[in-house]
C-alpha cells in the first residue's frame, strides 16, 4: 500500500495508521525464537546458530557460490568458552552471521547478539553451562515506530510494568541512568530495553533474561 492510498483511506474515516501498520506486517516470532536460546548448552547454542547459517547458504549459493564459500569461512564455531569468560558474542563475521542476518530483518538492523552462559559447576556434571541471558544490540533507525511499541504489537511481548514500579531485576543489566528503561516480566522471563545513545551503529540494546537459570546459578558473572 502506497504512502498517498494511506493517507486517502485514513482522511475517509478509516482505521488508525496503527490499525493499518498492523495489517501491513502482522506479528512476527523473533523474541520467541531467541527466548528458545535460554537455558541451552554451548553445544546446544552452537547447533542451533549453524541451523540459521546454513538456510543463509542455501539462500546465497544459489546466486553468488563464491560469496557463500567466504561467508561459510567466516561462520567458523569456536572450542568451547574462553576461561574466565562465559561469552559468546554472535556477529556477522562468525558463527553467528545466519542468526544476525535474519534477527528482526523487517524491523531492526541487529549488530550483535551476545548469549550470557552461568558457568558450568566443575563439581557437578548435571550443571553444565547454561545460557542465562541474551543481550541483542541493534539499530532501530529505520523501524516503522518506536521501538517498545514494536517489541509490544509485533513481536508478541507483554505489557511493560509501569514507570516506578518498585522491582528489583534479576540481574546487574550494564544501563545508564538515562533514558529509563523498560521492563517485563512474566513468568520466567524477564526482559530490559534501554535506548543507547553516542553509538555510530547501536541505538538500543534488549536483553532476555530466565530468572529460573539466574536464581539456580551459582557464579554469576558480571555483565
Amino acid at each position: 500500500m502506497s504512502l498517498l492510498l494511506s493517507v486517502v483511506l485514513l482522511a475517509a474515516g478509516s482505521p488508525s495508521p496503527h490499525a493499518l501498520l498492523m495489517g501491513q506486517i502482522g506479528v512476527r516470532n523473533d523474541v520467541t525464537e531467541l527466548r528458545q536460546y535460554l537455558g541451552m548448552t554451548y553445544p546446544s547454542v552452537i547447533q542451533r546458530l549453524d541451523a540459521k547459517n546454513q538456510i543463509l547458504l542455501r539462500n546465497t549459493e544459489r546466486l553468488a557460490p563464491a560469496q557463500a564459500a567466504q561467508m561459510r569461512l567466516r561462520m567458523r564455531v569456536p572450542d568451547g568458552l574462553t576461561a574466565g569468560q562465559p561469552l559468546l558474542s554472535a556477529r556477522l563475521t562468525n558463527v553467528g552471521q545466519g542468526l544476525v542476518t535474519f534477527l528482526f530483518e523487517d524491523d531492526f538492523l541487529t549488530e550483535q547478539v551476545n548469549f550470557v552462559f552461568c558457568p558450568a559447576e566443575i563439581d557437578n556434571p548435571a550443571r553444565p553451562e547454561r545460557v542465562m541471558t541474551i543481550q541483542v544490540l541493534f539499530d532501530d533507525r529505520r523501524s516503522f515506530g518506536p521501538a517498545v511499541g514494536l517489541l509490544q504489537t509485533v513481536y508478541q511481548m507483554p505489557q511493560p510494568l509501569p514507570p516506578g514500579t518498585n522491582y528489583m531485576p534479576a540481574l546487574m543489566y550494564p544501563l545508564a541512568r538515562d533514558p529509563a528503561a523498560t521492563v517485563w516480566s512474566a513468568g520466567t522471563l524477564e526482559a530490559v530495553y534501554q535506548p543507547v545513545r553516542g553509538h555510530a551503529l547501536i541505538t538500543g540494546q534488549l536483553w532476555l533474561t530466565d530468572k529460573t537459570v539466574v536464581m539456580q546459578c551459582m557464579n554469576i558473572p558480571k555483565l
